[in-house]
């Protein structure tokens, strides 16, 4: 394991690390108690109980200040019984394993900007975004009609996943993540080609940049750029669009 490796070329520069950061069982652990502190889950809240603790007992000769072995594998089994009814629930450490690792680990301070707080205290309007730029929904509108396109923020983390709905069998339920946050979108029925919802999830989580053609590109044409055919986007995709825009995780850009 390398913690940093870097060579400086001279007195007065800066090395910088760049790579990817994996959760270690600590940090998971730390999370998931952090986790669990806030939840009304049944699971979660079960308080340890001893029924027999003072039956039979005689002070005159029994030692109340020892814990049992009888005790502490009670609580043992308490702590693993509850976290293995949590954490094998897919649906529950779907959403939990996708909103961790697509948090930011590092602080920093009101980053991503939201697309609403670009005003004169943080960067006017006018100076940095042009009218086409400044607001979502002219942002979607431009890129989706060829001029400009989608990039995702700097320093973000995007993610997709699909897991069985528990609601619908024979359905998926198809995740998205950024920044710690999460959008939901079921399929339809079983053996229905791919929902717009999950077809837009996916591209927006795997392309680091985003133009029409790749927005409107059909699914069964393969999603390339030279491709012919053109998928009719839903106004479910364009709000989906509009509000990672408004939440300053996507930006727009001439080029």
């Amino acid at each position: 394991r390398v913690a940093h490796c870097g060579t400086a070329l001279s007195s007065d520069c800066m090395t910088l690390s760049v790579g990817c950061r994996a959760p270690s069982v600590s940090d998971l652990m730390s999370k998931l108690a952090e986790r669990l502190s806030s939840s009304i889950e049944d699971s979660a809240v079960r308080r340890y109980t001893d029924d027999d603790l003072l039956k039979g007992v005689d002070i005159r000769t029994d030692t109340p200040g020892e814990i049992t072995d009888d005790a502490k594998e009670s609580a043992k089994h308490l702590v693993i019984d509850s976290l293995t009814s949590i954490i094998s629930d897919d649906e529950w450490w779907d959403e939990f394993f996708g909103r961790y690792v697509t948090e930011q680990k590092r602080v920093r301070n009101n980053y991503p900007i939201p697309l609403e707080d670009w005003d004169d205290d943080s960067g006017s309007v006018e100076e940095d975004l042009s009218d086409e730029w400044g607001d979502a929904q002219s942002t979607i509108k431009s890129v989706l009609a060829g001029r400009g396109v989608l990039y995702q923020a700097e320093g973000i983390a995007f993610a997709y996943s699909s897991i069985p709905s528990k609601i619908h069998r024979g359905r998926s339920s198809h995740r998205f993540y950024v920044n710690g946050e999460m959008w939901q979108s079921e399929s339809e029925a079983p053996g229905a080609k791919q929902n717009d919802m999950a077809r837009i999830f996916q591209l927006v989580s795997n392309h680091r940049r985003l133009d029409h053609a790749i927005l409107l590109a059909n699914s069964d044409s393969g999603e390339h750029h030279g491709s012919t055919q053109q998928h009719q986007i839903s106004p479910e995709v364009v709000q989906f669009l509009e509000e990672l825009v408004s939440a300053g995780v996507l930006y727009g850009s001439e080029e």
